[in-house]
């Protein structure tokens, strides 16, 4: 190719090599500065697309942290109703067994009645000592 320009630059006119000179520049200046450009608007589009894509991660984000919420919301009202239904319970049993007590009192009571009525001679028990 070498040879080819140096016989070119021989045989041709001056006026005419500096004007093939000057289109070849200028084709490759303009060449470069496509690309330039392109480089340039793709990574302004990568940009755009990177803000994007940051800004559907924020409602993403966004999203579910509320989904999270609102599930933790709900186990956290299961676990109320939980709480409250065997507190129910559980009062519920204590109340049983505070009646059950109470019964049994009045029927201790009501032995130990029956028991100071019946002579002592006869009784099966030891007689207890006053303390």
């Amino acid at each position: 190719m070498r040879w080819l320009r140096s016989i070119a630059k021989r045989v041709l006119p001056g006026r005419f090599v500096e004007w093939y000179r000057r289109r070849r520049a200028m084709r490759t200046y303009l060449k470069d500065l496509a690309y330039e450009v392109y480089d340039r608007t793709i990574r302004i589009e990568l940009d755009e697309v990177e803000e994007r894509v940051a800004a559907r991660r924020e409602g993403f984000y966004g999203r579910l942290v509320q989904d999270v919420l609102e599930r933790t919301e709900l186990v956290l009202q299961q676990l109320d109703r939980r709480i409250e239904g065997l507190s129910a319970r559980h009062g519920s049993d204590i109340r049983d067994l505070q009646a059950e007590v109470a019964d049994l009192r009045s029927a201790v009571t009501e032995l130990q009645r029956v028991l100071s009525e019946v002579p002592s001679a006869t009784s099966p028990l030891p007689a207890r000592r006053a303390e």
